[in-house]
């Protein structure tokens, strides 16, 4: 609950979270009573609980957790989330059938199923905001490469260059790219294909040699965002910095356009230490953050941080 709970919360609001808590429960505990029996008694959240990560598998699928684990030998590990409640998830289906201990887990079944669905069916009907993070998302995405690969081995050429001619006059040939458009138009099929399997780093290591080739080259929407987010998760912050950069240059009408400034503000404010830039950029994200608090607490502070930082640098004359 303390690890995902906050970000389901933020995403559903006070009450529809309180409400979908609630409900949680109620269709686990019906879940278990229908799969082991009217005579069976139970107490605890964990259903609840379950719903919560059901939610969050479909919220923010790609999002990583960091785990204390204690074996023969202990230390932290960063896993995906998606691997992690799944992991969960199929323990419980084994443990429902393979034991008899005093554990509900057809309620944590239940629970999980509930708030995968609910949360699908709130997206995809609109009910709550949409982001290109989301499993719909995800899905969706995922469609349009299959339907993009299916035609471009069905013989599409998407770099073929087609000239317009007179009716009846013959197309000329077209002429073959120099070397250098070729090398980009082969990185940037090469990063395309590294994020379509989730591949970063190898996507992030061709995308700074695209940079090194021609500095004025901007990915898609989406391939530009996830390379820009992990760069600043590698420590990268000046080309993590650049490259959201070109996406708000490039994707001005975005509708994460408050998001990505926020996060370069962040960046030119605590790593680069560059505070008239951040304040600028930090400025902006305020105003279209209104509707998120804590996304808009955290810029406000950030821009009384940069305040108490400019007004303690000296002066000179």
């Amino acid at each position: 609950l303390y690890i995902f709970g906050n970000n389901v919360n933020d995403r559903l609001g006070h009450i529809g979270y309180l409400a979908f808590y609630l409900a949680g429960g109620v269709f686990a505990a019906l879940t278990y009573l229908v799969t082991q029996g009217q005579d069976t008694v139970m107490v605890g959240a964990s259903g609840s609980i379950a719903a919560v990560t059901g939610a969050y598998l479909v919220l923010l699928p790609r999002s990583n957790v960091t785990i204390f684990y204690w074996l023969y030998f202990f230390g932290w590990a960063e896993i995906s989330s998606l691997y992690f409640i799944a992991g969960f998830f199929l323990l419980d289906i084994y443990m429902n059938f393979a034991t008899s201990d005093q554990v509900a887990h057809g309620a944590h079944i239940g629970g999980t199923v509930y708030g995968f669905m609910t949360c699908s069916a709130l997206l995809i009907l609109n009910l709550l905001p949409r982001d290109h993070f989301d499993v719909v998302a995800l899905i969706q995405r995922w469609n349009r490469r299959r339907q993009y690969r299916e035609m471009v081995s069905g013989g599409y050429n998407p770099f073929e260059y087609t000239q317009v001619t007179a009716p009846g006059k013959p197309r000329a040939a077209p002429a073959p790219p120099s070397a250098q458009t070729q090398q980009i138009l082969d990185l940037r099929a090469k990063i395309a294909d590294a994020i379509g399997i989730h591949d970063v780093d190898h996507a992030t290591e061709l995308f700074l040699q695209l940079k090194a080739i021609d500095p004025q080259q901007v990915l898609s929407r989406q391939n530009q965002l996830d390379i820009a987010n992990h760069l600043a998760h590698q420590q990268n912050f000046q080309q993590a910095a650049e490259a959201y950069e070109m996406y708000l240059r490039q994707y001005p009408k975005s509708d994460q356009i408050e998001q990505v400034e926020l996060m370069l503000g962040l960046v030119y404010a605590r790593y680069l230490a560059q505070y008239a830039k951040a304040k600028e950029v930090l400025t902006r994200a305020a105003e279209k953050l209104q509707h998120n608090e804590r996304q808009y607490s955290l810029a406000k502070d950030e821009l009384a941080h940069i305040e108490a930082q400019l007004a303690a640098k000296p002066t000179t004359a």
